[in-house]
């Protein structure tokens, strides 16, 4: 046993495949979607602010407001696919609502990207955690439409904590990836072993 310890100590790799998530994780309370950028524009009222316009398959776009001005150019962001928080209650920066937040990992060195879908994912697609075993999934029909989160019970604070990509810059949450209702990964190449927020 103790020799079976310290080899996953020192292999964290192994951790993943014996990691569980249980149907009532707080992970199953976030509605994370597939989204599309389709306009951005900088905040007339904070330099660091972006407000984008992000297509989720609504009726009509989302307006989110993102702090990545410092991190990426405005031009970088345009149709671009992202990850969105997507039941967020809205909350106003500076004036502007924000009716969602992108997903982007943070490198030790302070570097962000954002979190990128797999290619062939569609907009508005669920994105959950691969847990390799359907008795720890939630129901389709209580997955598809989390209710709005609620500020004081710090949902997404607590799936936060453990929302990292992996040393191939996989997104992963408690070291099970990320992937769309149809199978694709999320990834951030560019960022691998970051966190992610």
């Amino acid at each position: 046993m103790l020799r079976a310890l310290r080899y996953t100590q020192q292999t964290p790799n192994l951790l993943k495949y014996f990691s569980t998530i249980a149907r009532d994780d707080p992970i199953h309370r976030v509605n994370l979607r597939v989204g599309k950028v389709v306009n951005v524009e900088k905040h007339p009222g904070g330099e660091h602010l972006f407000i984008e316009q992000v297509d989720l398959a609504e009726e009509s776009p989302r307006t989110i407001v993102s702090g990545l001005a410092p991190y990426m150019a405005m031009d970088s962001l345009m149709n671009k696919k992202v990850v969105v928080v997507s039941n967020m209650k809205p909350s106003r920066f500076r004036g502007v609502l924000s009716q969602g937040m992108l997903l982007a990992a943070t490198s030790n060195d302070n570097r962000v990207a954002l979190l990128e879908p797999a290619a062939d994912s569609q907009v508005g697609e669920r994105i959950k955690v691969d847990t390799n075993d359907e008795q720890q999934q939630q129901p389709e029909d209580e997955m598809d439409s989390p209710p709005i989160l609620k500020p004081k019970q710090r949902v997404f604070e607590s799936v936060a904590e453990f929302l990292k990509t992996d040393e191939n810059g996989t997104a992963t949450y408690k070291g099970r990836p990320l992937k769309t209702n149809a199978g694709g990964y999320v990834s951030c190449p560019t960022i691998p072993n970051g966190q992610i927020s």
